[in-house]
């Protein structure tokens, strides 16, 4: 699953991306520090996972490339924590495995081509379209179970940044779990926890994001209007900057609270619970990711479990 030879492929490919001729397998070795036969090894993986790479005469040349693959040599120092699947039932679903797992416990970054079974918020269904990023990050932090909406917080904020930084759209974090545009959702986030008395043992945050082609649904738009943006790029920067605000999660301090409500495009907007069909005015999040309701007669603090809501429309024409 991970590659145990963890810079052959990254460097081979680096290699080869940077020349338009071919490259002998000596030269290979010699610049790799490998032998012949770990350059033999690693070409045929590399063959077999889908990179055009012809074999001739006269040496190696990629001929057709595989410009956004999600394999783990693709993210070169940090390849061990990464883990690729083709097809998977749900990313979501091999992260519980490995975090579970003593075997992989190095493994922080579970990706996949394509889901069969993705799942969504509230047992609703995720469709990963082609071309789309699926991954679930795994984390280990043993933290009170009642703040651990901080980390989903947290991957929630680290996305809206990254994906405003590379495309100089606006996108905006949505309570509980969702990524916006000013056209509609481009992204879902879902948290699956595992503890014991009240400790979190582990933290899985399932990301589904559309970039080139969305789902048949309303009300949702891609990140890549017009833009050459790759799946490996919005990960690799993703995950600097979930780091980041990952130490923010795990602080006392209010800065998590006040960046995400800083990018909540529902804060001081009116919007109706969907169980009772009540009005209230959204007033962000607490310390604890619940949702602040401002009703008619009443501020109620409400976790996700116990209440969704329609959110106002912030999509243009």
């Amino acid at each position: 699953m991970v590659n145990q030879n963890k810079s052959t492929k990254h460097l081979i490919l680096q290699i080869l991306r940077e020349s338009n001729q071919c490259v002998s397998g000596e030269v290979l070795a010699q610049q790799t520090s490998v032998s012949r036969v770990a350059v033999w090894k690693a070409i045929q993986a590399l063959q077999a996972s889908g990179y055009g790479i012809e074999s001739t005469k006269n040496g190696y040349i990629l001929q057709n490339d595989l410009k956004d693959g999600l394999f783990p040599w693709e993210f070169d120092k940090n390849e061990e924590i990464f883990a690729h699947f083709a097809q998977t039932a749900s990313t979501m679903t091999e992260a519980k495995k490995i975090a579970e797992s003593t075997t992989d416990s190095a493994v922080k970054i579970i990706t996949a081509d394509r889901q069969t079974q993705g799942q969504g918020h509230a047992n609703h269904k995720w469709t990963t379209t082609d071309g789309s990023l699926a991954a679930t990050i795994i984390t280990k932090n043993s933290i009170l179970q009642a703040e651990s909406n901080r980390l989903l917080m947290a991957s929630q904020i680290a996305l809206v940044k990254v994906l405003n930084n590379l495309t100089g759209r606006q996108f905006f974090v949505r309570w509980p779990n969702d990524i916006w545009s000013e056209k509609g959702k481009v992204a879902g986030i879902l948290d699956e926890v595992s503890a014991k008395g009240g400790i979190c043992q582990w933290v899985n945050l399932g990301i589904g994001l559309n970039l080139l082609n969305k789902p048949e649904l309303k009300e949702t738009d891609v990140v890549c209007t017009g833009l050459q943006i790759s799946r490996k790029e919005i990960l690799n920067l993703f995950w600097e900057e979930y780091k980041i605000q990952e130490k923010t999660a795990l602080d006392a301090s209010s800065d998590l609270v006040n960046q995400w409500n800083a990018l909540c495009c529902d804060f001081g907007h009116g919007v109706q619970t969907t169980q009772n069909r009540k009005k209230a005015v959204f007033g962000g999040v607490n310390a604890y990711g619940w949702g602040i309701f401002n009703f008619e007669d009443s501020q109620q603090t409400l976790p996700p479990a116990l209440i969704s809501y329609a959110k106002h429309s912030c999509v243009t024409n």
